[in-house]
């Protein structure tokens, strides 16, 4: 399957995309206007100083309002033809897209790992691909690299087994799959909830990264995290500082060129997102009114950049997104400092009262700082997006 997948990088996109471009042309005009209005008002002798100055304060109030949108994205939709819903997962330096779509009725329980019957995708220079491992039925593709290396899993049957095989695996770029399967994991599961290897990431050195997630018919939920690395497993499940009763469950979510680990844990009663660079290791949550203080981590690129959204693997609900800027540029003498967050969301409102952005969810980031992830539009229907820091 092809489809030629307009960009939205062009002058003729939609112009809800070229929302940036006019706001810099009206922000240009507002700031000329209060300038000239300021210079007026300076005039004693003027008979209109107070309206002036009125109009000033207004003006300054507008400049303040448009700046924050310089520091956002510009959004542009992922959809696969013939989808009933799409989601794009990750993104290399090239702007290669992956991710997975549904053609069947089916609402997902949890953000994280899908539990409906999925295919996977590439969109390479405008093209939808459509990719299923082979002898599949359930194809779900997580993370690519820059060699075009994929990772995610996949569910096949088995006369040996009563019901579905998950395997985790790699799509080399010259087009051999490896099948990734973590010591102990329910290849074959007896139960409803099966404990399968989910790798998420994949970076230029070929090391993967992901958890042992629980796949039920209603949910996802991880138990512990991993790193591949030349054919081998490596635990890494981190623990706060200071904290004796520990974690109970994590998951790997994202890896960088340079080798920094994005994740999430559940530690003191919150979901927090994770930070690995060497030795250093960062835990923080995003602020929300919605959900207190959980937090799940999706990717991170070289720059130490960040993704994510508030609430955990669980939280269908949730749906703020988030991004940080090299979350360790203000700390001090190793002194942790909480990150500075953008918040994103696809352009629109809910129709719940009172009206809020649309549920967004942040999943893959490259080094030019492009995200991709899904959304939910105000009809609660699925889909893709790309998108492009304007910063």
């Amino acid at each position: 399957m092809e489809y030629v997948h307009s960009c939205f990088y062009s002058e003729n996109a939609p112009k809800v995309h070229n929302v940036p471009y006019r706001t810099r042309e009206i922000f240009m005009s507002l700031v000329i206007e209060a300038d000239e209005c300021e210079r007026g008002c300076k005039q004693a002798a003027s008979p209109d100083a107070e309206e002036c100055m009125l109009r000033f304060s207004f003006t300054l109030l507008l400049i303040a309002v448009t700046h924050p949108l310089f520091a956002q994205f510009t959004y542009a939709p992922i959809n696969v033809p013939g989808a009933t819903s799409t989601e794009a997962r990750g993104i290399n330096n090239n702007g290669e897209i992956v991710g997975f779509y549904v053609i069947a009725a089916c609402v997902e329980q949890s953000m994280e790992v899908p539990t409906c019957p999925t295919h996977g995708f590439k969109l390479v220079n405008g093209r939808y691909i459509e990719l299923m491992v082979p002898t599949s039925f359930r194809t779900a593709i997580m993370g690519v690299n820059d060699y075009g290396d994929l990772v995610g899993f996949y569910v096949t049957s088995e006369l040996t087994c009563s019901g579905s095989v998950y395997h985790g695996f790699i799509w080399y770029h010259t087009n051999t799959v490896r099948k990734l399967d973590y010591p102990g994991t329910d290849v074959c599961p007896t139960s409803s909830s099966a404990a399968v290897t989910v790798p998420f990431g994949i970076n230029k050195a070929g090391t993967v990264v992901g958890g042992v997630w629980g796949i039920g018919p209603n949910s996802s939920f991880p138990s512990r995290g991993w790193v591949w690395r030349n054919g081998t497993f490596s635990t890494m499940n981190p623990t706060l500082p200071g904290n004796p009763a520990g974690a109970c469950c994590w998951s790997v979510t994202g890896i960088s060129n340079t080798g920094v680990l994005a994740g999430l844990l559940f530690q003191s009663d919150f979901w927090q997102a994770w930070m690995k660079a060497g030795t250093d290791q960062d835990f923080f949550t995003y602020p929300t009114v919605n959900q207190c203080c959980d937090t799940t981590a999706t990717g991170v690129n070289s720059a130490v950049d960040m993704i994510g959204f508030d609430g955990g693997p669980s939280s269908f609900s949730a749906g703020n997104g988030w991004f940080t800027k090299h979350i360790e540029l203000n700390e001090v003498n190793d002194t942790e400092v909480k990150p500075s967050f953008i918040k994103m969301a696809y352009p629109g409102q809910t129709n719940i009262q009172p009206p809020g952005p649309l549920p967004t969810f942040p999943f893959g980031i490259n080094d030019a700082r492009g995200v991709v992830g899904t959304y939910f539009d105000t009809n609660n229907q699925q889909h893709g997006f790309l998108a492009k820091p304007n910063f």
